[in-house]
């Protein structure tokens, strides 16, 4: 038997689940989370951003990282930016497992200095030399660049307060 009355509420009930479930997904992609193996490099990048008075909050900011696996080319890390989603930091998984610390540390400062920084590829060297002026170069074949414990504070200051 067919009824309108019915068949009007049959449609608000079958608009409102589908509002219903539209809305949970739309508030999961919302959700900002880091792998945790990330989340000690995260906060170090916080940590040394606040010794030179930046704040650093990674929810306010909608910045996440992840592990995936990028393949083929020399892209160990990348920075997605976009206004309708949180930003995300993706680490190349093969890359993370046989790198060093140095390199983590490296890699991960630099996709931040994208993400959170907003900075762009910066391939100028030293007066005199070929030595990267910044954690910031495109590639390694553009400056030479190696992060140790003698240089690492200038390196930071410059990414920082550029």
């Amino acid at each position: 038997m067919f009824n309108m009355e019915s068949t009007n509420t049959y449609k608000l009930l079958l608009a409102l689940l589908v509002a219903v479930a539209f809305g949970f997904s739309s508030c999961a992609e919302d959700i900002v989370e880091t792998d945790e193996e990330l989340i000690p490099y995260f906060d170090l990048f916080a940590a040394e951003a606040a010794k030179r008075g930046i704040t650093v909050d990674y929810e306010a900011a909608r910045i996440e990282g992840l592990f995936q696996d990028i393949g083929g080319g020399n892209t160990l890390g990348q920075c997605f930016r976009n206004s309708d989603k949180p930003r995300k930091v993706i680490i190349d998984i093969d890359y993370w497992e046989n790198s060093s610390e140095p390199e983590r540390e490296f890699l991960i400062f630099h996709e931040l200095g994208h993400c959170f920084l907003d900075r762009d590829h910066l391939d100028d060297t030293k007066p005199n030399s070929n030595v990267c002026v910044s954690i910031m170069h495109a590639t390694p074949q553009s400056c030479q660049f190696s992060l140790t414990d003698e240089n690492r504070e200038e390196y930071l200051d410059e990414l920082f307060n550029f």
